[in-house]
Parts: structure tokens; C-alpha cells; sequence
């Protein structure tokens, strides 16, 4: 969910309540890496969507002129366009954050989704950005993040703007191979063992 309403605010429970979903996620050795920033100040929203909205603009000039021929990516790509332009309205964004460079992102990004699970329960819209690691450093120095912890999303929460259903997904058994690569078959009616 890339539009959200900047009229409504996040309460702090609510941000409490993602923000526990999120620190009982899966972490490896139950080391628990994943810290976060919030992050409300407008004048630091500002700076983080002028940073965020640079790299997009450079990401977008390499993108060759018509190379969203497919009607579903042309939706997403003016829905991530928004975000570009409106990033800092968002009533809060978060910064996950880890210290570590070997395997730190299996203890990162399960606490994200289940913040963003939770997020959702709660009726508010988020999405999952890394386009500011193109400027992390800038990042860093505005948030006070010390040079050994990296940044691995951020996450803009709100209530959302417009129609908001499940977003469309190819059938399962496309994504499935069985015993080995490229090897499908159509899902059962039954479960094995069961009645046919």
C-alpha cells in the first residue's frame, strides 16, 4: 500500500503493537539484530523523501522509454511513482536496521513481515522499500545510525488511501516444483492419504 492518507495519524500504540510483531520474528540463533527507527519529525520526513525521490529519479532515467508494455506493471509503476513524490507525508516511516554483514538478513526481513501482518490487522497500509540504500550513507547521518549498523528497508505506515485488496499473485502450483527444478503437477482435490 503506496498511498496513504497524510491526515491521519498512527497512534503509538498501534506502532507499539506492530513494532512487537515484528521483534517475534524469526531470527537465527535468536541473536535478534533487527532494531528500528520511527521516524515522524516532518523535517526528517522531508529529508528522507528528497533522498528517496533521487534515487528514483536515476532509477527511472535508466529504465528504457515503453518497457512497461504489461498493463499490471504500468499500475505498479505509478503506484511506486507516488511513493517517490509523497514518501514524506506518510504519517510515520520506519528504518530496519541490523549490525552485522553475514547472514543478518534471515533475522531482518521475517520481523518486517510480521510487522506488516500486523500492520494490516490493524487496518494500516505499509510497504516494503530498499530504493534509500542508494543514498544510505545520507540515511545514516540524518537518522544518527553508527557506520557499522546497515540499513535494510524502510517502511512507510499510514492509513490507506483508495481501493485496497489483495494484490494479484500467480496460481501457487506455477511457483511450484516437486522432488525437482521444473518438475510441476496440479494440485489434488484431496490431501495424499485421503479419500478420492
Amino acid at each position: 500500500m503506496r498511498r496513504l492518507d497524510p491526515t491521519r495519524d498512527v497512534s503509538d500504540d498501534d506502532l507499539w503493537t506492530i513494532l512487537e510483531a515484528a521483534n517475534k520474528g524469526p531470527s537465527g540463533s535468536n541473536r535478534q539484530q533487527l532494531r528500528w527507527v520511527v521516524v515522524r519529525d516532518p523535517e526528517r520526513k522531508r529529508r528522507l523523501g528528497e533522498l528517496y525521490r533521487e534515487v528514483w529519479e536515476t532509477y527511472q532515467s535508466a529504465v528504457p522509454g515503453g518497457a512497461y508494455e504489461d498493463p499490471q506493471v504500468t499500475r505498479n509503476m505509478a503506484s511506486a511513482e507516488h511513493l517517490a513524490h509523497h514518501l514524506h507525508e506518510a504519517p510515520v516511516i520506519l528504518v530496519a536496521c541490523a549490525r552485522g554483514r553475514r547472514n543478518v538478513e534471515a533475522g531482518v526481513y521475517p520481523g518486517i513481515q510480521n510487522l506488516m501482518l500486523a500492520a494490516r490487522a490493524l487496518g494500516l497500509g505499509t510497504t516494503l522499500t530498499t530504493m534509500h540504500r542508494g543514498r544510505e550513507q545520507e540515511v545514516k547521518a540524518l537518522l544518527g545510525i553508527p557506520d557499522d549498523v546497515d540499513t535494510f528497508a524502510m517502511i512507510p505506515v499510514g492509513y490507506p488511501l483508495g481501493r485496497w485488496g489483495e494484490a494479484p499473485r500467480r496460481p501457487v502450483e506455477e511457483s511450484v516444483s516437486w522432488e525437482q527444478w521444473g518438475w510441476t503437477r496440479p494440485r489434488e482435490a484431496t490431501e495424499p492419504g485421503g479419500d478420492t
